[in-house]
């Protein structure tokens, strides 16, 4: 069914598309020498470091020392390798549309023929026995980033060797995530394409897949043992403690104490097991995004947002024409196959609220 307009003025006034994706954190182990995982802590502990502050000199002699309280995760003492695992879903694009309806200033019809034209892009993604071009590609991106190892961010790079395994039900996939491209898509293995076909069946509705992804990462011989790893940090805002340097995202017990300025004068104290959260693991799954404009001149993937904002650049790659507001309003008008088509199946899966009042 196609809606009479080819392009919306506006969206509605209330419009949210559920997210099609759901990641768990990313919790980190310490592999033992008899082969067991042992949890890897975040440590809270205190130590002199250097100002290192560009300032004009002053007459007074200026401070060097840096007395702080700061975390860090290391793996144990006999630690071989370390294990990082999480879990993955991914869901119909057909139940995305989770809140649409008019402001008191839309016209009455704008509903029913918005609804119309998301039904019709999503039914030329994907039918019960139909998985279109575009759709596919979508998730066999979404498949090379898991493989790559992406998610594991600053990890990666000072790891030696890291393989990434893939369990789906009794099918297991196993990638060499550092010969896996990282900022191009396309020449997939078989491996890859196995699965993009389960992604792609989650997001079509055709199958209900979890997956349990987990990687081993080893850092060169000699340096598995007491070696830091890079965990998500926290934003504190306003709030920071003086002397207080860089808290570290832990999940689990702590043995911290409920002060309120978070210092604790004993020794080294346990904050809980490291984690990536969910969110910056998310983040990093769909930075596939290679349909913006300036992709030739940039040459990196960038994460799939609506505008296109990019922490790195600090700027958005897509304006008014080609962001995915813009899209929004030409679902019916779109081939799902195209670079606008994929990009805006991407969005989809991504999520997020498209609400627009007043006249546009």
């Amino acid at each position: 069914m196609t809606t009479k307009a080819t392009v919306f003025k506006k969206l509605p006034g209330v419009l949210a598309i559920t997210r099609r994706i759901n990641v768990t954190d990313c919790l980190f182990f310490s592999r033992m020498p008899d082969g067991s995982l042992k949890p890897l802590p975040v440590t809270r502990s205190g130590l002199r470091g250097t100002q290192n502050i560009n300032k004009k000199a002053t007459g007074d002699r200026q401070e060097v020392s840096n007395i702080q309280l700061t975390d860090s995760a290391k793996t144990d003492v006999e630690a071989t390798s370390v294990v990082v695992k999480m879990g993955v879903s991914f869901y119909p694009l057909s139940n995305g549309l989770n809140s649409c309806a008019l402001s008191k200033t839309d016209d009455e019809s704008l509903l029913s023929e918005f609804k119309a034209s998301f039904t019709d892009f999503l039914d030329r993604s994907a039918t019960e026995s139909f998985i279109s071009a575009g759709l596919q590609e979508v998730a066999n991106r979404y498949a090379r980033n898991i493989a790559n190892g992406r998610w594991l961010w600053r990890n990666r790079q000072y790891a030696f060797t890291v393989a990434v395994t893939v369990q789906c039900g009794d099918d297991v996939m196993t990638f060499d995530a550092l010969k896996t491209p990282l900022n191009q898509f396309g020449n997939y293995t078989a491996d890859e394409l196995k699965l993009g076909a389960y992604i792609a069946s989650c997001l079509a509705g055709h199958a209900q897949h979890k997956l349990q992804v987990q990687a081993v990462m080893n850092f060169g011989e000699g340096m598995n043992a007491s070696m830091e790893v890079y965990p998500s940090q926290n934003y504190l805002g306003g709030d920071k403690p003086k002397g207080f340097a860089r808290s570290l995202y832990a999940v689990g017990k702590s043995e911290l104490n409920n002060s309120p300025d978070m210092m604790d004068l004993q020794s080294a104290r346990l904050v809980g097991q490291a984690a990536l959260r969910d969110t910056k693991v998310a983040n990093a799954l769909r930075t596939l995004d290679t349909w913006y404009t300036e992709f030739e001149t940039n040459g990196l993937p960038i994460s799939v947002e609506p505008c296109g904002a990019n922490l790195d650049a600090q700027k958005p790659f897509r304006g008014n024409k080609d962001s995915s507001f813009a899209f929004m309003r030409q679902l019916n008008t779109l081939d799902v196959n195209s670079t606008e088509g994929m990009f805006m199946i991407a969005a989809l899966i991504r999520g997020g609220v498209y609400s627009e009042g007043g006249d546009k």
